[in-house]
């Protein structure tokens, strides 16, 4: 009869198990504390591709609103008191030459000028646009 043979096993310790425990622990903390931070980043370029977004659209209802006035009335101030925007817009008369030498006339650079700040950081944008106004009788 054979005995049964069973070797010999090292006696676990708690202090181990302890440690595998807290180092587990401390892995799972820095991959979560990781993931936070590139969710926080992302939400804050979320919030500028926003802020810019709210800027372009009110600068193009500025301009359609504008193009349509008589150019006397087109150097103004705008103020969108949702946003905080400020809207300036100006207008400069151009001398342009064709390529025949001739001038253009009646032509103008209608300047508009957004000044922000949103969550307390200034934002500066200027959008210039050329357009034609007929000198009225």
């Amino acid at each position: 009869m054979k005995a049964n043979f069973h070797p010999r096993r090292r006696p676990v310790s708690r202090g181990s198990i302890l440690f595998e425990l807290v180092l587990a622990l401390t892995i799972f903390a820095i991959a979560v504390l990781g993931l936070a931070k590139a969710l926080n980043q992302a939400l804050e370029t979320a919030n500028l591709l926003k802020r810019d977004q709210i800027i372009r659209i009110g600068m193009r209802n500025v301009f359609e609103e504008l193009r349509n006035k008589p150019l006397a009335k087109m150097s103004t101030t705008l103020m969108d008191t949702t946003y905080g925007i400020t809207y300036t817009s100006t207008t400069e008369a151009l001398s342009l030459k064709t390529t025949n030498g001739g001038v253009l006339s009646d032509m103008y650079k209608l300047s508009i000028h957004a000044t922000s700040s949103f969550d307390g950081v200034p934002q500066d944008d200027t959008l210039d646009v050329y357009v034609y106004k007929p000198a009225q009788p």
